[in-house]
């Protein structure tokens, strides 16, 4: 991953937001909200930032967001599948043009033997799909989170470049 900091990201992103007129969303569970804080600090980010949603438990993706309920239970809650759903749900949702999620299993407890702690799978759905990517990061529960909002706005940068 590129060498930028995480506010020099989420410049990036308002800039390509504002010069493309394209606005953008966050669903995020245990960042708890940083993707959406980060681009916050941005000054213009409410010419795209539509609004974010902080849905920690199975319950608020599922009726908040709209995530399906068969979903969550069949591959759990940090899967690429939720991430994906939760990601496209919230594009509709907030009628933005892209769209970024995450879920992960920060630490320093939960995970499985697939993906352990410090797995996260990040979610980006535009126009052109959803998809998911799934990474692995090393560090104290903090560390996990701040690398995953990094993260994901790499990926929403990303998305907002082929749009």
């Amino acid at each position: 991953m590129e060498e930028l900091d995480t506010l020099e990201l989420a410049r990036r992103v308002v800039e390509l937001g504002c010069a493309r007129g394209l606005t953008v969303c966050t669903a995020e569970s245990c960042t708890a909200g940083l993707v959406a804080a980060h681009l916050g600090d941005v000054p213009g980010a409410s010419s795209v930032l539509r609004g974010g949603a902080v849905t920690y438990c199975d319950h608020i993706k599922a009726h908040v967001l709209g995530v399906d309920q068969r979903v969550l239970d069949r591959f759990s809650a940090v899967s690429g599948q939720t991430a994906q759903e939760m990601a496209w749900r919230t594009r509709r949702l907030f009628d933005a043009d892209a769209a970024v999620s995450l879920t992960v299993y920060a630490g320093p407890d939960g995970g499985t033997k697939t993906d352990p702690p410090g797995t996260v799978y990040v979610g980006i759905s535009t126009k052109l799909g959803t998809q998911s990517r799934r990474c692995v990061f090393t560090g104290s529960r903090n560390e996990v989170r701040e690398q995953a909002a990094r993260t994901a706005l790499v990926f929403l940068r990303e998305a907002l470049e082929v749009l």
